[in-house]
């Protein structure tokens, strides 16, 4: 996993979408500008998200299954860190909105898990 080169291209992808997240969160402002902070927000938020799990889940195939290739595990490490990335932004936006109850962290969890054995039945 350490050899392949997307996969140190991920972990500086993490990084910097974490740096930017931070400027954002600290240096723009909801009040002066609303229809671009809020945008640069949760772009920024599911970039910094989607790149770390990607890093962790790619890692954890690679820990499970070590006669998988690289690929196989960075492949799988990235569908799954983007689903994890849009239901962490959905969470946020229902958060932000006082709606994120235990009926939707439930129906989120369940779409993402559906979601995510449909495409491990296709693979097979």
């Amino acid at each position: 996993m350490w050899k392949v080169s997307f996969f140190w291209l991920l972990i500086v992808l993490a990084i910097f979408s974490w740096a930017a997240w931070y400027i954002v969160l600290h240096n723009v402002s909801p009040v002066q500008s609303p229809e671009i902070a809020f945008l640069l927000f949760y772009a920024a938020l599911f970039c910094s998200v989607t790149f770390t799990a990607s890093l962790v889940m790619a890692l954890l195939w690679k820990a499970i299954i070590p006669t998988k290739s690289s690929y196989y595990c960075l492949k799988n490490g990235i569908r799954e860190g983007l689903l994890l990335g849009i239901t962490f932004c959905l969470a946020v936006f229902f958060q932000q909105y006082q709606y994120l109850g235990w009926q939707e962290i439930a129906l989120l969890a369940s779409l993402a898990l559906l979601i995510e054995t449909f495409f491990m039945i296709q693979s097979d």
